[in-house]
């Protein structure tokens, strides 16, 4: 079975699709770190994995992001 890269899976997204998929991973990366800062306001729900899954959500996002061709 090959694995999938980064490559092969943005090969084929036309320009207009990066656009539209970079404004999307902006908006979840937004969205993500404000609930993350909400969460770290109230401490009754800090834990210590609950931040560290949103801190991951949100590099996974920025990877993905970083990973797409730029104009």
């Amino acid at each position: 079975m090959k694995l999938a890269t980064q490559h092969n899976i943005f090969s084929g997204v036309e320009q207009n699709d990066t656009s539209i998929l970079k404004q999307q991973l902006v908006r979840e990366i937004t969205c993500l770190e404000r609930q993350l800062e909400r969460i770290r306001m109230r401490d009754e729900f800090a834990d210590d994995a609950t931040l560290q899954t949103y801190e991951d959500m949100i590099e996974s996002r920025r990877k993905m992001l970083y990973n797409l061709p730029w104009e």
